[in-house]
């Protein structure tokens, strides 16, 4: 009797089966979108591309939905959130049989770049009408959930990918991908209705986690008071998040390990990447959103230099996990903060905007950062992206240690 209470208790802090089965679209989702990067070498090969127009295959992608992003927000705030989800897992699924059925390289061009637009319509939706289900005390465990489920997307989609592209062709790992997303759009739309939805009648009252409702309330005065906390969040996800796509190179550079050895190794950050996400949520439910965001902000520096610093060793392996955990805990614990200080009615805008702006500006950055490798070197680039990391997580402390408001 104990053991099925303590089971049912457990079950209850994660948010039950709604939170799973948002998990599971959130897998369905970024399994397709993340699948590009990993076929690329089958698709260069297969339609004899070279450097730039494989590039622009991954590219096209990041960049539009980065800016879809505030663009899904704006919508999602408008309609109802379960539509704007649906379509948004629609649109992924079927651009994703659009490239695998494409004869051309411009007609895969094209459906990456509609796939784009499609990708900003889900996760502002998605974790606003998610929001809506659970009160303020289980919301950081239910969005670190739900982040577990892209996380997992984006480990699984290369591997499931791989193993049929082997078997198939590369065509079929995107038309296969792509239906699992279609198959629950269905779902989304009769099961999910959104329980939040503006009411004008309850202006001025305060909701749990802080957010008031108001009948007409003020994009620009709820983004203020959460303005630099977002933004050092922002901040720390271009200096220390941009180098994360380099860090196979970079092990092979400076260590000289093997090429696919130091792929395998990058799965140690994905990893920690997976316990993080849960482990923001649930710190943050029980320490408070702001102390654990300082928390996972003022750690990457230091553990990005130990990177830096570090011989080749089990120790280094360590930090790769730690690393990737800290990583995800301030993903959960900031969008967990976002969505409790922002009104009903401008959650999907505000998340928008945060993940637009961490999105577009990880599109922009990476080639930046690429650019300076190639002029001095990527152990030298390594070292002073470090020392800024450092420098952020040094500024961190500073600003909560003079910021009274703690929530």
């Amino acid at each position: 009797m104990t053991e099925t209470k303590g089971r049912k208790t457990f079950l209850y802090q994660w948010g039950g089966s709604i939170a799973v089965f948002f998990t599971a679209i959130h897998f369905c989702h970024d399994i397709a979108t993340g699948l590009m990067s990993a076929m690329l070498p089958l698709v260069r090969k297969d339609l004899g591309l070279n450097y730039l127009d494989s590039s622009l295959l991954v590219a096209v992608y990041a960049i539009i939905s980065g800016g879809a992003q505030v663009l899904g927000g704006w919508l999602g705030d408008r309609a109802k959130r379960n539509v704007v989800v649906a379509i948004g897992l629609g649109g992924v699924g079927l651009t994703a049989l659009g490239v695998g059925l494409s004869p051309t390289y411009f007609t895969i061009l094209f459906f990456m770049s509609i796939m784009g637009i499609f990708g900003g319509f889900y996760h502002p939706s998605a974790t606003s009408l998610l929001t809506g289900y659970f009160d303020s005390r289980r919301r950081g465990s239910v969005i670190g959930l739900h982040l577990l489920g892209g996380t997992i997307g984006f480990t699984a989609g290369p591997v499931l990918g791989g193993l049929i592209g082997a078997a198939l062709g590369w065509r079929y790992s995107f038309i296969v991908l792509g239906i699992p997303a279609l198959l629950v759009v269905p779902i989304v739309i009769k099961r999910f209705t959104p329980r939040d939805e503006p009411d004008p009648t309850k202006k001025g009252e305060y909701v749990d986690g802080g957010a008031v409702r108001e009948e007409n309330p003020r994009l620009l005065a709820v983004i203020r008071p959460l303005l630099t906390i977002t933004l050092l969040a922002i901040l720390t996800h271009l200096i220390a998040g941009a180098s994360l796509a380099f860090v196979p190179l970079y092990l092979v550079d400076k260590h000289h390990v093997d090429p696919a050895y130091a792929a395998m190794l990058f799965a140690l950050i994905r990893g920690g990447g997976m316990f993080g996400s849960l482990f923001g949520g649930w710190l943050s439910d029980r320490w408070g959103r702001k102390s654990t965001v300082v928390m996972a902000l003022a750690s990457t520096g230091p553990l990005f230099y130990l990177i830096t610093w570090l011989p080749f060793n089990p120790l280094l392996m360590v930090v790769f996990v730690v690393f990737g955990a800290i990583m995800s805990t301030r993903q959960s614990a900031i969008q967990t903060l976002l969505m409790d200080r922002t009104p009903p009615q401008l959650r999907s805008m505000v998340y928008g905007i945060y993940f637009g702006l961490s999105q577009e500006g990880m599109s922009v950055t990476q080639p930046i950062v690429g650019q300076f490798m190639d002029l001095f070197g990527i152990v030298q680039v390594f070292h002073v992206l470090a020392l800024g990391s450092i420098a952020l997580s040094v500024l961190v402390l500073f600003w909560a240690k003079m910021t009274k408001d703690n929530y």
